[in-house]
């Protein structure tokens, strides 16, 4: 019995050395594969300077960023505590300036890893699959890099059940594209910025997934999540209508919808989010007016509906919204009055709506007196009863006339017509502006058209700069045009103009039809003509890769949306680099539809006319004169073409003519006044000539369709056969390829 505590000793002693050798074998495998990462970032003194104290002769739990834990070799019990051995449990690298690839890291080698915040770096190339083996890690922060791909499944493999202690995940401020896997909805206990199957993620408390290239629309799961506190899904292309069932987070107090493509209107429901304190939802497609129950949310600080088409007033409970320090409702159709906030005008933003009036200092006009009161009021109830009689006298007349002698009615059309031919009157309007605009004011604010006030011309007519009561407008004076010597046709074409509405077309206010002019109402915009822009050297250097793809894309949707959105499909017909016009913040818009048509006009039309600028004409219009869809699509190449190389590209179209092989560079045509695009900004470059040699096809019915340009260019679509670098793409390679944008 006094031997067996000895004969235990001697076993313990026999065994420490191996013990040691466990421990020391199991550090030096992590310690090596960081260092093999640590290698891939270059010398010391570079970048990674954070990485000074990763070194071989020091142990990896005393390296700046790392720290270490201890766990049990398997088999071993808890109880015996001289068995846990040291391993790296925490990698905190933020705001290093380390510039790499992520899937350098063998993240298998560091199975015990709880931690890894990598924010704020220069990491670039995919998220590695390996991440999914980190069975312990409660924390992942990859946030404000430039990763790119998707989002890996094996993050959450379903199979496995690994991450399920994650309890943080940051991934905005990256590059990453395509959709969001399913596989996330399988974690339970999730607080931060994540991607997701958002049904399960009941604990859900804060999302951001911002700056990123998220497409389609938001899962109807997604409502599931009422302990939502925080959504930022700003800078994205998600797009679909905003449900009622958003007032089902009512824990909300932050919402960033910003710069997205939501259509539709504003949802009323939006009020039961009564601890809003942050609302953003500009630069959006919507529409519709906006909901008076937002005045429910008291504690609202920041509210931004800018850069949308909303209309009809501003709610009169905005009143209520006693915190508000910011409010942004500019770039928008709202009118009537502004009844004011507490908060100081400056942190006001109401410009380029339609027709606000209100208070001065908020920079609007004011607004004419409301009258006498309770007589005016009995005199507007007398006028709502008569034209409630005249209403039901019409009725009655229609149908009367309904089932009248079909002969006597057409008769009656017939004299109307010409009696409108024989007298044509003077005609003004400008609509949603109450005719408080007249023929004279526009007269005023440019001196009777006074050359100093002209800010460009072109075959059409000129333009001129008009202020008129504090709101800056664009005035087009047409030229005479023998489109529209029949009173009856210009007014037909003004109709169909004031009813397009997308947030990449010129904004028509109204028209004038005079006996001494006849001019067009347009929003201003601050930087003109894309032309001028790509004439001038100093103004194209700023026009940097980024903002020449969005621009292309603004005309690519503006267009798709004439051809096959409208309720009759328009064609501009002279789409062309002077009619591009860009805003301050050079985005992109399509004016001048002096020779837009609806389309069935053009194949009901006896006659054609001859329409469009030399240089951008489809070719097929020299010969048959026939007007498509497609003549549109073919100076949209050419547009795009001007974008890339930043001039007309003039003979580079011949070989679409001659059928000869083209052996020059794609990077020997690029506007050289710019800095060459990144490796991220190459493929939109290489997508970007694909699309434009698919539009320039000599056979109209080889060009694709504007909906199909859309496509390629929101998916980034380009065949595998020509992703490779720049300098190693030829224009034949993109002739080859250019038919497969069809296919999309």
């Amino acid at each position: 019995m006094l031997l067996l505590p000895f004969e235990m000793s001697l076993l313990l002693l026999l065994a420490l050395p191996l013990l040691f050798s466990y421990a020391n074998s199991k550090l030096d495998s992590e310690a090596e594969a960081l260092l093999r990462w640590k290698s891939t970032f270059g010398d010391d003194s570079g970048p990674s300077s954070c990485l000074k104290s990763w070194s071989k002769h020091i142990s990896p739990c005393n390296w700046t960023g790392v720290a270490c834990g201890t766990t049990v070799p398997h088999g071993r019990g808890l109880g015996d505590g001289g068995d846990a051995v040291p391993v790296v449990a925490s990698i905190s690298l933020p705001m290093c300036n380390l510039s790499g690839r992520l899937d350098g890291l063998d993240l298998v080698a560091l199975p015990r890893l709880a931690h890894l915040d990598l924010n704020d770096n220069n990491l670039s190339g995919p998220i590695p699959p390996s991440i999914g083996t980190l069975g312990e890690l409660t924390l992942l922060d990859l946030s404000s890099n430039s990763l790119s791909g998707p989002i890996p499944p094996s993050i959450v493999p379903p199979s496995l059940g690994n991450l399920t202690l994650l309890d943080f995940i940051g991934l905005s401020f990256n590059n990453l594209s395509g959709y969001i896997p399913h596989e996330l909805g399988m974690l339970h206990s999730i607080i931060g910025s994540i991607p997701g199957s958002f049904g399960n993620l009941t604990r859900l408390e804060l999302l951001d997934l911002s700056d990123n290239q998220i497409r389609g629309s938001i899962p109807s799961t997604f409502w599931n999540l009422k302990s939502l506190k925080k959504l930022v899904l700003a800078s994205n292309q998600i797009n679909g209508l905003l449900p009622s069932e958003i007032g089902f987070l009512v824990n909300l107090t932050h919402l960033d919808l910003s710069t997205n493509q939501f259509t539709g209107s504003i949802p009323p429901q939006i009020g039961q989010c009564r601890h809003l304190l942050q609302l953003r939802i500009s630069d959006n497609l919507l529409t519709g007016p906006i909901p008076q129950d937002l005045g429910e949310c008291t504690g609202l600080y920041d509210l931004d509906f800018s850069r949308n088409n909303l209309s009809g007033t501003i709610p009169i409970t905005f009143a209520q919204l006693y915190q508000l320090h910011n409010l942004n409702l500019s770039y928008n159709s709202l009118g009537g009055r502004f009844g004011g906030t507490s908060l100081p005008s400056a942190l006001v933003s109401l410009d380029h709506n339609i027709d606000i009036c209100g208070d001065q200092r908020y920079g609007l006009t004011p607004c004419e007196s409301s009258g006498l009161g309770g007589k005016n009021e009995g005199k507007r109830h007398n006028k709502r009863l008569i034209l409630a009689l005249l209403l039901a006298f019409g009725l009655f007349c229609f149908i009367c006339l309904a089932i009248g002698n079909l002969a006597l009615f057409c008769w009656r059309r017939k004299l109307a017509k010409c009696r409108t031919k024989s007298k044509p009157g003077d005609m003004f309007s400008i609509w949603n502006f109450n005719g408080k605009i007249a023929f004279q004011d526009i007269l005023d604010a440019t001196e009777n058209f006074d050359e100093k006030y002209c800010i460009g011309s072109g075959g059409h007519g000129s333009v001129f700069r008009a202020e008129v009561r504090g709101s800056v407008f664009a005035v087009k004076l047409l030229h005479s045009m023998e489109d529209y010597t029949d009173e009856g046709t210009f007014n037909a074409e003004i109709d169909v103009l004031t009813k397009i509405r997308h947030r990449c077309i010129v904004k028509l206010y109204g028209y004038c039809s005079h006996s001494q002019c006849r001019f067009l109402v347009y929003d201003l915009m601050e930087r003109g003509s894309l032309a001028s822009i790509l004439h001038e050297e100093q103004l194209a250097r700023e026009l940097d890769w980024p903002k020449r793809i969005a621009i292309v894309r603004d005309v690519a949707h503006a267009l798709s949306y004439l051809h096959h959105d409208c309720d009759e499909p328009i064609i501009h017909r002279d789409i062309k680099s002077n009619n591009i016009l860009l805003d301050r913040d050079f985005r992109g818009y399509v004016s001048d539809f002096g020779m837009a048509r609806k389309l069935k006009h053009i194949y009901s039309s006896s006659s054609t006319i001859f329409a469009g600028t030399c240089g951008y004409m489809a070719p097929e219009l020299s010969s048959t004169m026939v007007l498509t869809e497609k003549c549109d699509v073919y100076s949209f190449g050419v547009v795009v073409m001007e974008v890339v190389m930043g001039k007309h590209p003039g003979d580079l179209l011949l070989p679409f003519f001659c059928q000869t092989q083209q052996h020059t560079k794609l990077k020997d045509i690029l506007d050289q006044r710019v800095v060459e695009p990144t490796s991220n900004e190459e493929k939109d470059v290489i997508l970007l000539v694909l699309v434009a040699f698919g539009c320039l096809q000599i056979c109209p019915k080889a060009r694709p369709t504007m909906q199909q340009v859309c496509q390629a260019l929101t998916d980034r679509s380009c065949p595998a056969a020509i992703l490779k670098p720049l300098h190693e793409v030829t224009l034949q390679d993109l002739h080859d390829f250019c038919g497969t944008i069809q296919n999309i």
